[in-house]
């Protein structure tokens, strides 16, 4: 079976956005929330759709999406988000964030937690600052490109090796998610570590799950003891061998974990 073949596609309108999805599968809702180069398929999403109702959002201004033409605060791309799953007519949901996505996620679920019934974060770029990233200059590139710096040339930009269990990840694919990223990150505010989170995560009841790789190339290897001392009652799993792409990387492990915090 060739990747995401189960999946459909459909676009949702929520707040005058057009909102683009990938969904697969029967069950529970699943509600994903990629990472900062927009929607994308995975190994791990295809075998969760086997067990679960799997959709994936294209956020406004992320991805494939129209560009944003003014900045748009997480806090309120959450509540579009929000408002177009409830458009799909589902109601309440488990909610897994990828990446900067995991700060989506954070920030949907501390407006709406009567809706979301856990929480996965995959590598979440929640919580986090210079002590937490392994290269702390990528956050002046985000801060240079929001104060209008131009989208860099990718043309040459050095691409690492594809992973093993990601072939198809070869160097336009990786210049094309680069790309998207520095549209997006130029329209959006960041805040990863914004004081509602922050108390959101001492007063939270949702179950909530952290999946951290041994090979992360983004956060560093302390990142998970910082997320506990942060998130009452949050539970972390490290994948042996899992890069910061964990649904491509170690599928078998990242669904094995997505299924027993779901239930």
């Amino acid at each position: 079976m060739s990747l995401g073949e189960n999946f459909t596609r459909g676009v949702v309108e929520a707040f005058g956005y057009k909102i683009p999805y990938i969904e697969a599968g029967e069950g529970e809702v699943l509600i994903s929330l990629p990472g900062s180069a927009g929607l994308e398929l995975s190994t791990a999403k295809d075998e969760l759709a086997k067990s679960y109702r799997v959709i994936e959002l294209d956020p406004p201004g992320w991805g494939e999406t129209t560009p944003l033409e003014g900045r748009m605060r997480q806090r309120d791309l959450a509540i579009v988000l929000a408002a177009a799953i409830q458009e799909m007519g589902i109601d309440s949901y488990h909610l897994l964030g990828t990446s900067m996505g995991g700060t989506n996620a954070y920030w949907l679920a501390s407006q709406y937690p009567d809706r979301v019934k856990s929480i996965i974060l995959e590598a979440p770029m929640l919580f986090t600052g210079p002590d937490e990233l392994i290269d702390p200059s990528a956050l002046q590139m985000i801060e240079a490109l929001v104060g209008g710096m131009p989208i860099p040339d990718m043309s040459g930009y050095p691409a690492p090796p594809p992973h093993p269990n990601k072939p198809w990840a070869d160097e336009a694919f990786f210049r094309e998610q680069m790309r998207r990223r520095f549209v997006m990150m130029a329209k959006s505010d960041h805040s990863y570590d914004a004081p509602e989170l922050r108390a959101f995560a001492q007063t939270s009841e949702i179950p909530t799950l952290l999946l951290f790789g041994t090979e992360e190339e983004i956060l560093n290897q302390g990142y998970p003891e910082h997320f506990k001392s942060l998130v009452r009652g949050g539970k972390v799993s490290i994948l042996e061998g899992g890069i910061h792409d964990l649904q491509n990387s170690v599928p078998d492990a990242f669904v094995a974990e997505v299924k027993a915090h779901i239930g």
